[in-house]
């Protein structure tokens, strides 16, 4: 007889990770159903094998889980399909069950590629952050116009090959995307390539040998102290709508949060240190970590501000536009030369430093900055909420001219 239960999909993950209904039948079956939904670690109970009420939504959760009154648990429909199939004769896969579960319409019976991409994006519902799925909105537009080339076949996961694939990242630079951004589209297909693979959609496998090619090391504009400070003195006599910007930036250089952290900052966020010190504590709504930033006087009256009113969100779009006028203000016109990569070739252009800055400069000041004051890159991570100092070495610019100075101190001492 088959034994259902509940596992975790990473028992260790640091944010939510999916509940996996568990099936055995004490013989070589073993299947993995993906239920709907995700729980923190710490918010699930392994003897219970339910959800926590440290979870704001562990009733729903549960009843889903469990059942109710008017509703079968998971665990049982899981069971009641295996078991008829059974009796059928017939060898319930993990595909099998899925499209018991949630069974896809197509006329002629078969998983067609878009049909299991909108099943994909039906899976992560409530999941999935509003800018993930523009992404998956984006990348649906290209490979629409991929598929409607001259020779090109449709879409479909027996020819979704290395070959393909390639054809389809020379579509995306003909299309004056650039690398990076052409990596990233790749990178989102296969993710869902993996999870068509995982809930036995398709059994091929041959898209994974596909390595995209990856933007090489571009430049990461920070602003030194100076420059900052030029930031805060710039006369914005007839641009008043740069005041409130400047107040945004700036918290950003303070704190090194991300435009969608700082942007919702609320006055629960903020609390005291045992000595008295006022912290900021906020889960990155990117990663899911909390981090806790103690506030210096001036990001504080900043935060206070934001939660009162006077300073206010604006969209990350003009957010970006205005942050360019504001430096350009406070006169921060050194040039630089600008590499832009679409496959093999490289189109190079001349910018001064206002032009290349964005809500993300900010927050690459503040750990750039750090590192130059002496604070290990260790500690600097943990306010960022880098988890791997690959990503965070990237992500940080120190000046050559600092790291020769640095270099020829430490020979010379």
């Amino acid at each position: 007889m088959a034994t259902v239960n509940y596992i975790l999909k990473d028992r260790n993950a640091q944010f939510e990770t999916r509940i996996i209904c568990l099936l055995t039948d004490g013989r070589k079956n073993r299947l993995k159903i993906y239920t709907d939904y995700s729980v923190h670690p710490k918010s699930w109970s392994d003897t219970k094998k339910q959800v926590k009420k440290s979870d704001k939504s562990y009733q729903l959760k549960n009843e889903y889980l469990h059942g109710s009154v008017n509703q079968q648990s998971f665990k049982d429909r899981v069971r009641t399909i295996y078991d008829e199939a059974k009796a059928q004769g017939l060898n319930p896969t993990t595909r099998y069950i899925n499209k018991k579960l949630k069974p896809i319409d197509k006329s002629n019976g078969e998983d067609g590629f878009w049909e299991v991409w909108e099943a994909y994006l039906e899976d992560k519902k409530g999941r999935f952050t509003k800018a993930s799925f523009k992404k998956f909105n984006s990348l649906k537009v290209h490979l629409e116009g991929f598929e409607k080339r001259p020779s090109i076949p449709i879409w479909d996961f027996e020819i979704i090959n290395k070959s393909r694939l390639e054809k389809f990242q020379s579509y995306l630079y003909d299309s004056g995307i650039n690398n990076q951004t052409a990596a990233k589209y790749i990178g989102v297909l296969k993710m869902f390539l993996n999870w068509a693979v995982e809930n036995d959609f398709t059994k091929v496998t041959d898209y994974k040998s596909f390595k995209p090619i990856y933007q090489k090391d571009t430049l990461k504009v920070a602003l030194t102290s100076e420059e900052v400070e030029a930031v805060r003195q710039a006369d914005l006599k007839g641009k008043g709508y740069l005041e409130n910007v400047r107040k945004l930036f700036i918290l950003s250089t303070l704190t090194g949060l991300r435009y969608s952290d700082y942007s919702r900052i609320r006055k629960e966020h903020l609390k005291k240190d045992d000595d008295g010190t006022v912290l900021l504590q906020i889960r990155q709504q990117k990663t899911g970590d909390i981090v806790e930033l103690p506030l210096t006087p001036e990001a504080e009256s900043i935060i206070k501000e934001l939660i009162s009113g006077t300073v206010h969100p604006i969209s990350n779009q003009k957010m970006n536009a205005f942050v360019k006028d504001l430096c350009e203000e406070a006169k921060i016109n050194e040039q630089f030369e600008v590499h832009r990569f679409i496959g093999k070739l490289v189109k190079t252009t001349y910018k001064p430093k206002h032009d290349l800055i964005t809500t993300h400069t900010g927050r690459r000041t503040f750990a750039t900055n750090l590192l130059l004051k002496g604070i290990p890159a260790q500690t600097v991570m943990m306010f960022t909420g880098h988890r791997d100092y690959k990503s965070f070495a990237k992500y940080v610019n120190i000046p050559k001219k600092t790291q020769m100075q640095s270099v020829k101190m430490a020979l010379m001492g």
